[in-house]
């Protein structure tokens, strides 16, 4: 049986409107009638009801999430059979699903990310201490409750260790963008399988997209199974610390990523620690920093060789005459000379060299130090960086490991944190242009949305700091989105008196508007619908319709005396009676209606209920018995009246003829 809203499931549900469909199932508001609640409620799609194994699936999903009791997990209340097919009740949350965070903000601030990654962690560990790995891990599955708090939901292929046969070996469930590589391969999935999926997930929360995509569902997991994913920090600005994390629980290998959800959880918790000083965790900053030294233009010391002794100019020719021994004597200086700037052109270059040392990270007086003790001098200058702390080093330049000689001088940049920039003003942008336009400027992201009478839906009403003001590179603008005029949520008046409906429905700034319906199950006053209906979310100042019901006027009864019973009944039906019947003997044909009440014309309600008498056909006489003549006994002559009466048409005992005697 297909189910529509308005119907009662289980005596007790009544369906709503319809809330999204899945592969299997689709998922309806619901009502609680006994608790007077909303909830959510699962249908098993009608041509899946008739299969075994997805209604094994889909009991199994409600066995598995009605044992797992964890505020970062749907509760599941109730489930059942109705009609032939089979319903889930769960909590219902009214918040946007993690997906739709996503597309709306990401990529989100690392320590936000880390937040809402570890409450997915919670819940991943809950069901893994239970044995029950959920295999289908991804944001869509991932619900925000109206306090903020992420709840995983859809436990439909979720495997638990004493269910693995079910799942016959080779195939792949999932969703390809977030199938770890065993599940991909069909192969054995564990706690480290969503794990996998988790990190894809914070990989998406602090990109916007996630590592492997684009092509049918088999290039995806073919992707999985063998391409490295591309480093988050190529997509956006990453903390290294944060970034490492993502890289390891997206390793091929499930032993070499994280082998549960808390082990992960711990590795985000010193990330965060790490990132915004939250802990006492010693920072230490990996040697490819994002403003490393790499990323410079180095400047180069000149050029210079050694000093080179050049023989001096030859000496004027001697006096005639003068002894030829003194020249001797000077050719053998200049000789010398020249021999001795040879020796010091050629040990020139064979000074001693060394290695620059890896100082990324150190603080300034921990590299000045460390640069000395290997023979060189330090050159300490000060450079803006949004990503490395304030006193500590960016990187060198010569950089870490190249060969330079003894006492040279090193380019030491350290840290002064993120220089200030203008904040762009964005008011009236739309949120993705206001987004684009302070990305560009250096600067992240954080929006919220408020209702606005004035502002369009979808522009920037405002901005922290304001327009034009000065901010470090690299902090966070906070941008208010309008939602465009005020909601409120139209509250149920079903079943309440008019007056007090009206009242209900004006105290949340709503107009109203009345429409009467005669109705027989009401009684007069009361509402028995409205447009819209509760729970929907309307701008202030909406109208509501609601239909109140009134006594029916009276109508008459028609004649249905001699037609048949089910033409009768279907003119008793359509004119608004409710009709039933009885039978009596009667010369009309059998199954003709001989009666009624009330009687045809009467003034009566729509409603009531109509009689009809229906002929069974003509009495049946009873046989008469005749008597048994003893044996050689002469039989009496007959009377005189030709049925055995007398002549006055009276029996034997004078009773009158047989049949008609009382």
């Amino acid at each position: 049986m297909s189910f529509a809203p308005g119907d009662v499931v289980g005596g007790r549900y009544e369906l709503g409107r319809q809330l999204g469909a899945g592969g299997m199932a689709r998922v309806y508001l619901g009502h609680d009638r006994l608790l007077d609640r909303q909830v959510a409620i699962k249908v098993l799609s009608e041509p899946y009801a008739s299969d075994p194994q997805f209604v094994e699936r889909f009991r199994r999903e409600a066995s598995a999430a009605a044992g797992l009791n964890h505020p970062n997990i749907v509760a599941v209340y109730d489930r059942g059979e109705a009609d032939g097919s089979y319903y889930i009740v769960m909590e219902y949350l009214s918040g946007p699903d993690l997906k739709q965070v996503i597309r709306s903000r990401a990529p989100l601030p690392a320590v936000e990310a880390i937040d809402m990654t570890q409450q997915l962690l919670a819940a991943l560990g809950a069901a893994h201490r239970r044995d029950l790995v959920h295999r289908d891990v991804k944001p869509q599955n991932v619900l925000v409750a109206e306090d903020g708090r992420l709840k995983v939901t859809d436990f439909g292929i979720a495997r638990a260790g004493a269910e693995a046969e079910f799942t016959e070996p080779g195939s792949v469930i999932g969703t390809a963008q977030y199938l770890s590589p065993e599940q991909a391969r069909g192969g054995e999935v564990t706690a480290a399988s969503d794990c996998y999926a988790a990190g894809i997930v914070l990989y998406e929360l602090l990109t916007g997209r996630v590592p492997f995509d684009g092509g049918p569902p088999v290039a995806i997991a073919m992707k999985q199974v063998s391409d490295p994913p591309t480093p988050p920090s190529a997509h956006h600005d990453v903390p290294p610390q944060l970034e490492a994390v993502v890289m390891k629980a997206l390793a091929k290998r499930p032993s070499e990523r994280y082998r549960t959800a808390e082990e992960m959880s711990r590795a985000l918790a010193e990330a965060r620690s790490a990132i915004d000083g939250s802990g006492s965790t010693t920072r230490v900053m990996p040697a490819a920093a994002a403003a490393g030294s790499a990323e410079y233009t180095r400047v180069m010391e000149p050029a210079t060789g050694p000093t080179r002794v050049a023989p001096p100019p030859p000496p004027a020719e001697p006096p005639r005459r003068r002894r030829r021994w003194p020249m001797i004597l000077g050719i053998l200086v200049i000789l010398a000379a020249i021999a001795t700037g040879a020796i010091l052109f050629m040990t020139g270059d064979q000074a001693d060299t060394v290695t620059v040392p890896r100082v990324a990270g150190q603080t300034e007086a921990e590299a000045v130090r460390a640069l000395e003790g290997a023979g060189l001098v330090a050159d300490v200058r000060t450079v803006e960086s949004g990503t490395v702390p304030e006193g500590t080093v960016v990187g060198t330049d010569p950089p870490a490991g190249e060969e330079v000689d003894e006492g040279s001088t090193v380019v030491v940049r350290v840290s002064g944190g993120p220089g200030e920039v203008a904040v762009p003003d964005v008011l009236e942008m739309t949120e993705a242009d206001a987004t684009r336009a302070l990305r560009q400027a250096g600067f992240e992201v954080r929006s919220r949305t408020e209702a606005s009478d004035d502002v369009e839906e979808g522009l920037v009403i405002s901005q922290d700091p304001a327009a034009e003001a000065q901010a470090a590179e690299g902090s966070t603008v906070t941008i208010v989105v309008s939602s465009g005029p005020e909601e409120v949520a139209v509250p149920d008046v079903r079943r309440r008196a008019q007056q007090d409906a009206e009242a209900l429905l004006r105290d949340r700034d709503l107009e109203v508007r009345v429409e009467q319906r005669p109705s027989t199950d009401f009684a007069p006053g009361i509402v028995i619908d409205q447009d819209p209906g509760p729970t929907a979310r309307v701008p202030k100042g909406s109208t509501v319709t609601i239909v109140v019901a009134v006594a029916p006027a009276n109508v008459p009864v028609p004649d249905v005396t001699g037609n048949t019973a089910t033409d009768a009944r279907a003119k008793l039906q359509d004119a608004g009676f409710v009709v039933t019947s009885e039978e009596a003997p009667s010369d009309a044909p059998a199954g003709d209606v001989i009666g009624q009440n009330p009687s045809a014309g009467t003034q009566v309600a729509p409603g009531t209920r109509i009689v009809i008498t229906v002929s069974s056909g003509p009495a049946q006489a009873p046989e008469p018995s005749t008597p048994t003549a003893p044996a050689g006994a002469v039989p009496a002559p007959p009377p005189s009246g030709a049925d055995g009466s007398g002549a006055d048409g009276r029996g034997p005992d004078g009773l009158g003829p047989p049949g008609q005697r009382r």
